[in-house]
């Protein structure tokens, strides 16, 4: 626009024969071919991650800028806070006019600070934007890239830029701490873990009294009860052992429905993650299941790193498909161990196979629990949903959980604001 300008002034002064507009125009062209000149020739280049992710070949570079980026910590919870540090230095010996935006995640909110910025950076000078963002909900997420605005010495052009630095972190779903889950296995293990079992063997509390056997050691002689029978008697414990514990997520595309932060996968991989922390602090062997588009599976094990490694499956763990759950069964039943207990978490919507699927798991003895955030409370808690709609599909509902309860589950309708320690008590008919 500005050199259409100055080129339709020197016409018009060839035209009128005016020496002032050719003079007028022809600084006024000169002072425009310098500020493209120094514009043209700018770059920005970006320290950090993906650095090849770059292309000089296209568009204007952007020279002599430096970006760094800095995060407080790679993995948080929900509802936790990362503070980021950006900083942009000036390589050149020439100030610059800057707008700077790091973009961050849409449903990330900037807590404090700012992630956006106009300023003018002197040679050789740096300068740093710090904010704090708040995260919400699970996922992998990633920071970058930043968009550069630089303006001309004249303040008559600009370029625009991205940066190519980015940084991922992971945000975990948050956990209630839970004080018992009510589920104990029925099968002994060979290893020493923190669950009693009715069975004799090494352990902690006390199951029975029996005559001496030439071999037991002494410290297992009950004196007392010898002076009343008259003869050696030894203490028997109930055999602590560990648990194989399999959790089941419904991450199909129903489990999403309702609001963003409160629908039943939420919900199911937020009790997921506390009831992992808790069996796996208990020395249990804990294994997952999400199931979806596809089946994801976690062998079981136990130990720290196996929460972390089911955390990172939960935190992954996105609403899509429609597998069914009979689908699910034929697939793990031949590889869980016959009375392992099973915590299955799902909204039991849209799958006419949930009924077969749990009667197979009674019919081999395995203890299902099933925790069911229902997806018509959080549609008729955010007004998505009347109250006719709303009485006929739960009538429906309520058939299907009396049905799967008659077929020996542990059934509970977990409601929005129900805690999960008190669904699960409720569950299992505490």
């Amino acid at each position: 626009m500005f050199a259409s300008l100055a080129a339709a002034l020197y016409l018009l002064g060839l035209v009128l024969r005016n020496q002032q507009l050719v003079t007028v125009a022809v600084v006024f062209l000169s002072f425009l071919t310098y500020a493209a000149f120094r514009t043209s020739h700018a770059d920005v280049a970006a320290t950090g991650r993906r650095m090849e992710d770059q292309d000089f070949d296209e568009g204007v570079q952007f020279r002599n800028l430096n970006a760094m980026r800095q995060l407080s910590q790679a993995r948080v919870f929900e509802d936790s806070d990362i503070d980021i540090t950006l900083r942009i230095q000036n390589l050149s010996n020439l100030s610059k006019i800057l707008e700077v935006r790091d973009s961050v995640p849409e449903v990330m909110r900037v807590k404090k600070g700012a992630n956006y910025a106009l300023m003018e950076l002197g040679g050789r000078r740096e300068t740093e934007l710090k904010y704090t963002l708040e995260c919400p909900l699970r996922g992998f997420y990633t920071i970058g890239p930043v968009a550069v605005r630089v303006q001309d010495t004249f303040g008559l052009f600009h370029r625009e830029k991205e940066i190519h630095l980015y940084d991922d972190f992971l945000v975990f779903p948050k956990m209630e701490d839970v004080k018992d889950a009510f589920v104990k296995s029925k099968v002994p293990k060979i290893f020493t873990g923190a669950v009693n079992i009715r069975q004799p063997g090494e352990g902690s509390n006390f199951y029975n009294l029996r005559e001496y056997i030439p071999g037991d050691p002494m410290r297992k002689v009950n004196w007392k009860a010898m002076a009343r029978a008259g003869k050696m008697m030894v203490n028997e414990f109930e055999r602590d052992a560990v648990s194989d514990i399999i959790l089941i997520i419904d991450s199909r595309s129903v489990a999403e429905t309702g609001p963003v932060s409160r629908n039943s996968l939420v919900y199911s991989t937020r009790a997921a993650a506390s009831l992992a922390q808790y069996f796996l602090s208990r020395r249990d062997s804990v294994g997952l299941v999400i199931y979806g588009d596809e089946i994801l599976s976690v062998d079981r094990d136990t130990g720290k790193k196996q929460l972390y490694i089911l955390l990172t499956k939960l935190a992954g763990a996105m609403a899509r498909g429609n597998t069914p759950l009979k689908v699910v069964t034929n697939r793990i039943m031949p590889h869980i161990n016959k009375g392992s207990p099973i915590i299955i978490l799902s909204p039991l919507e849209d799958d006419p196979t949930v009924v077969d699927a749990i009667r197979d798991f009674r019919a081999r003895e395995f203890d299902v629990t099933v925790l069911s955030p229902s997806s018509l409370e959080f549609e008729f808690d955010a007004r998505r949903l009347d109250r006719t709609g709303y009485e006929v599909l739960k009538t429906e509902r309520d058939i299907l959980i009396s049905e799967l309860r008659g077929l020996g589950a542990n059934v509970m309708d977990w409601e929005p604001d129900m805690l999960l320690s008190t669904a699960l008590a409720g569950a299992r008919g505490f």
